[in-house]
C-alpha cells in the first residue's frame, strides 16, 4: 500500500508541475543525497564507489533512505541471479566435466544461492511493505551475507574455480545492501 501511495503522490506533483519531494515510500525517513547515503553507508572507498555505482539509475537528487535500501537490494538479487545462472550452467548435463570436488561445491553454491535469493526477496518485502522495523531485518540481511559466503568457502578451495570472482562480487553486493540498509534507522 505505501508504494501505491507514493505513486499516486509522484503523479499528483508531476501534474502540478511542483518540485518532486524527495523519494520516499516509507514516512519518517531521512532523506538525503546518494553521495551523502553512500559516504554514510560505506565505510571503505570500495563500498563508497559500489555504493555509487549501485545507485547510479537513481535520478532524484535528494531520496529517502528506503530508496537506496530498495535499489541496493536490488542490485545483489541481480547479481545473485546471474550468478546462479552461471551455477546452472556448469551443473548442466549432470556436471559430467566436473571433478567429484567441483560438482558437490557448485551443488552446495547453488543451495547457497536460492537460500540467498530468498532472503533478499524477504529484505525487498520489508522494505516495499515499510516493515523494516519489525523484527531483526539486520539479522535477515547477515543471513543472506553468510548464505553467499557458504558458496565461497566452497569455491575458493577449487583451482581456478570460475565461480570465484562473481561469488565476491555477490559478498560485495549484499554487504553494501546491509550496510544501506542500516540508514533506515532500525537495522542493526
Amino acid at each position: 500500500m505505501p508504494a501505491a501511495f507514493f505513486l499516486l503522490h509522484l503523479a499528483f506533483f508531476s501534474a502540478l508541475h511542483l518540485p518532486l519531494p524527495p523519494a520516499s515510500a516509507c514516512p519518517d525517513l531521512p532523506s538525503m543525497t546518494v553521495d551523502a547515503a553512500c559516504r554514510k553507508a560505506a565505510g571503505t572507498l570500495l563500498m563508497y564507489e559500489l555504493c555509487r555505482d549501485a545507485m547510479r539509475d537513481v535520478s532524484y537528487p535528494s531520496n529517502g533512505a528506503d530508496l537506496y535500501a530498495l535499489v541496493a537490494a536490488k542490485r545483489a538479487l541481480a547479481s545473485f541471479d546471474g550468478t546462479a545462472r552461471a551455477v546452472g550452467a556448469l551443473l548442466g548435463g549432470g556436471g559430467r566435466s566436473l571433478t567429484g570436488a567441483e560438482r558437490n561445491a557448485y551443488a552446495l553454491c547453488r543451495e547457497s544461492y536460492a537460500q540467498a535469493t530468498g532472503t533478499m526477496d524477504a529484505v525487498v518485502a520489508a522494505l516495499v511493505g515499510c516493515r523494516f522495523a519489525e523484527g531483526d531485518l539486520g539479522q535477515v540481511y547477515r543471513d543472506g551475507v553468510a548464505q553467499v559466503e557458504r558458496c565461497r568457502d566452497r569455491v575458493r578451495d577449487l583451482p581456478a574455480s570460475p565461480l570465484y570472482a562473481r561469488n565476491l562480487v555477490d559478498r560485495n553486493m549484499a554487504v553494501l545492501a546491509y550496510f544501506v540498509g542500516r540508514l533506515l534507522g532500525g537495522v542493526q
